[in-house]
């Protein structure tokens, strides 16, 4: 006896008449609450306007009649869940091969139903909903009835451009989604392109981009339910779910050079020049040999074979991803959905699926070899999306796929709910800070003046705000999760009543915080107060010597008669609001520089060309050396200077808080070069003795005498020679033993300048 099981829809295929309550509004109730009393979600109060014939909630009267659509929202709720689950009975039943169109009928008609409902239309909502059940008992039917049928495949989805090619087909060509597929047919993807091919068992698989395959058998036992399929993989790669209802949970796949048997019901392979990869998710075995070696691979093992080489050794796969935003069933808005996961040990990249369906049966998007652990979908279409991902190591193995995680993608134009109860406007606020409060859409971002405020569970915000004396703007902005904002703005008046603090300009010369100092007849202050405020300084007697205005940042400046070395001065501040304090301060008069007195007189001339500058400095701030600030310890400094060939000048300053400057300059010359020997001569003179004369230059001076040795015929005669200032040479008389001058000479000479170099010069 054969059992015929046909689903009906739960509801009446056109849809009762609904019924709704209707409700005297009260200016004091909230609608939110209204709506969540009623309909069970405070989010569906534009509802109640809607059915009321409403446009804004200002335009709301005391007393007018609110429609609450009770009946119409829980038939639509009732309507969707039901289709639903008649969707899943039929894809269970093989709905996606054997009737496509109608199941696919019916989910669009149950998208739509969602949109409507996303847009408060709960009749057309119903409406769809309704329709789309019976599509799917229709397609659950269909899909009962032509099981047993011929061993076809079909391309059950796609993405990009994809191709096919019969045995009598010449050239490759377009295939549609839901095409038959046959014995010994050819499927190809392009670049960014999958394909999904469903067997009649609803197992499947998803040729990825730049792949090629031959389907080459498809058989099916209509008694034990069971199909045989083998498809050749030329190159690329895909992976292959195989499930459903019949016995059958082996395909053998075809790869040049390599024997696969597998009976795992989730595996992936790939092919190319290099070799092929395979990899293997399930408990049942996948037998891989090539060149009389084997291998089996287990649960999240893999192998890769080199072209003509045997299969290497097994390895274990990654592990999966978590995957981190958006959360599950979370919202996203604008066409576009930044995704991102958790970072897996030594993957070297990243698979990333997406689809419109939890079994990634209609494929969004398919993107390999992701470096990063982030990626943002665009330009997608409202509606749910699902999304998971799977790590690749080095080998380019994918590891097992995450759990996959779903996301609502909504256009929502519509800018939040915002009141703001407080502060108003009108009051002068005494205190520096005050307290904003309103009420804003539930689950919506609210800030004040871009501060956080706390919002609870029901939209009520707070925050205490800081304010600074005078005018204040409050802006209150609230953002919804679809990026929607709303913004209110409200000025208050803060004027407090608090005594001004005056801060003088850091630069003034002072001796302490209140106490400054000057080295003429008059000071310049200068500093920050209250703004806007009226500055008068007054004297000991009492009379004005000084006023002045701040400007919106609260800075002054005025210059100040003096009339005594020390004077004590009373400044009084008015701010705006009319308050008035007072602060004091001194100034004194210091017209004396420091002095600057050195241990011993620095020479005019010197050999060395280290200068040790010793003493004291009174009275001093900052004392500088050649424009460098040097230290000073109790008054003293004790400095060490490198002189340079020539002339060099010294100069020392010393400078007090006044402004008081000394300054004192000196010249030394560094001399390290010796005379230079130039001539000499030897006259005969008178009794017996020679003049000789030598010249000699030098820069800085020739020493008075200079040593000298004359050979008188062998016999050594020493002696000194005068500088004589006029000739610019050293002179003098030697006596000779003979007055036979031929056998004198000069053998040498000691020069010396008056920086203290010397020479000794030996003459042939």
């Amino acid at each position: 006896m054969t059992i015929a099981l046909v689903f009906l829809p739960s509801l009446l295929l056109a849809p009762p008449a609904l019924a709704a309550i209707t409700i005297p509004y009260d200016p004091a109730a909230d609608l939110r609450q209204i709506a969540k009393t009623y309909l069970g979600d405070a989010d569906l109060w534009p509802s109640i306007l809607k059915a009321s014939g409403v446009d804004r909630i200002t335009d709301l009267l005391p007393g007018q009649g609110l429609t609450v659509p009770t009946t119409e929202v829980a038939a639509a709720r009732t309507a969707l869940d039901s289709s639903n689950a008649r969707i899943q009975d039929a894809n269970a039943a093989g709905a996606q091969v054997f009737a496509f169109d109608e199941i696919d009928k019916a989910i669009r008609l149950h998208d739509d139903a969602l949109t409507e409902q996303k847009a408060g239309e709960w009749r057309k909502t119903l409406e769809l909903a309704v329709a789309a059940e019976g599509l799917a008992s229709k397609a659950y039917a269909l899909a009962e009835k032509n099981r047993d049928q011929a061993a076809e495949a079909r391309l059950s989805d796609r993405q990009g451009w994809v191709e096919g090619q019969r045995p009598e087909e010449l050239g490759w060509e377009d295939r549609e989604i839901n095409a038959v597929l046959i014995e010994e047919e050819k499927v190809r993807t392009l670049s960014r392109s999958t394909a999904q091919i469903t067997f009649r068992d609803t197992g499947r698989l998803r040729l990825n981009a730049n792949s090629h395959a031959v389907i080459q058998r498809m058989r099916v036992d209509p008694l034990k339910k069971r199909e045989d399929a083998k498809v050749s993989l030329v190159e690329g790669d895909f992976y292959a779910l195989l499930g459903g209802d019949s016995d059958r949970k082996t395909l053998q796949v075809d790869v040049p050079d390599v024997n696969a048997q597998i009976d795992s019901g989730d595996f992936w392979v790939r092919q190319d020049v290099s070799g092929a990869k395979f990899t293997n998710y399930d408990d049942r075995r996948v037998e891989i040999a090539a060149r009389g070696d084997r291998v089996d691979l287990g649960r999240n093992e893999g192998v890769v074979i080199r072209s003509g080489e045997a299969p290497r050794k097994k390895v274990e796969l990654l592990s999966s991803p978590d995957l981190l935003a958006p959360a599950d069933d979370g919202e996203v808005y604008n066409r576009m959905a930044d995704l991102s996961w958790s970072p897996v040990k030594d993957a070297a990249g990243y698979w990333l699926e997406v689809a419109r369906d939890a079994n990634f049966n209609h494929m969004v998007d398919s993107v390999s070899a992701l470096p990063d652990t982030a990626f943002t979908l665009k330009n997608l279409d409202t509606g749910i999306y699902y999304w998971r991902i799977s790590a690749l190591d080095q080998f380019g193995l994918p590891g097992p796929r995450s759990l996959s995680h779903r996301f609502d993608m909504r256009i929502d134009n519509a800018p939040p709910y915002l009141r703001l109860d407080a502060p108003v406007s009108s009051d002068i606020y005494r205190e520096a800070s005050v307290e904003v409060r309103g009420e804003s859409e539930p689950g919506a971002h609210v800030s004040v003046n871009g501060a956080a405020a706390t919002v609870d569970e029901l939209g009520h915000y707070t925050l205490t705000v800081p304010l600074k004396p005078g005018m204040n703007m409050l802006t209150v902005l609230s953002r919804d999760a679809a990026g929607n904002e709303t913004k209110v703005a409200r000025e208050v008046v803060h004027m407090p009543d608090a005594t001004a603090k005056i801060t003088f300009n850091a630069a003034i010369p002072r001796l302490s915080a209140r106490h400054f100092v000057a080295n003429g007849s008059e000071i310049s202050l200068s500093g920050l107060t209250e703004k806007n405020a009226k500055l008068q300084v007054l004297g000991a007697d009492g009379g004005i010597r000084a006023s002045a205005s701040t400007d919106g940042d609260g800075a002054f400046a005025f210059t100040l008669p003096l009339s005594a070395d020390e004077s004590d001065f009373q400044v009084n501040v008015t701010s705006a609001s009319g308050f008035s304090s007072r602060d004091n301060f001194m100034v004194s008069i210091d017209r004396d520089p420091p002095t600057i007195d050195l241990d011993m007189p620095l020479p005019r001339l010197t050999s060395t060309e280290f200068l040790a500058l010793r003493g004291t400095v009174t009275d001093s701030q900052t004392v500088k050396l050649n424009g460098r600030v040097i230290p000073l310890k109790d008054t003293r400094f004790d400095e060490v200077i490198t002189l340079k060939e020539g002339e060099n000048t010294i100069e020392m300053s010393a400078g007090d808080l006044a402004g008081n400057v000394t300054v004192e300059t000196w010249t030394v010359t560094l001399d390290q070069s010796p005379p230079s020997y130039v001539s000499h001569t030897i006259k005969p003179g008178s009794g017996g003795r020679v003049t000789v004369e030598v010249k000699a230059e030098d820069a800085s001076g020739l020493a008075k005498a200079a040593p000298f040795t004359l050979l008188s015929n062998g016999t050594e005669v020493d002696g000194f020679l005068r500088y004589n200032k006029l000739s610019r040479s050293y002179r003098g008389a030697v006596a000779v033993a003979s007055a036979d001058i031929s056998g004198v000479r000069l053998a040498g000479i000691e020069l010396q300048d008056d920086a203290g170099n010397r020479i000794r010069v030996r003459l042939k």
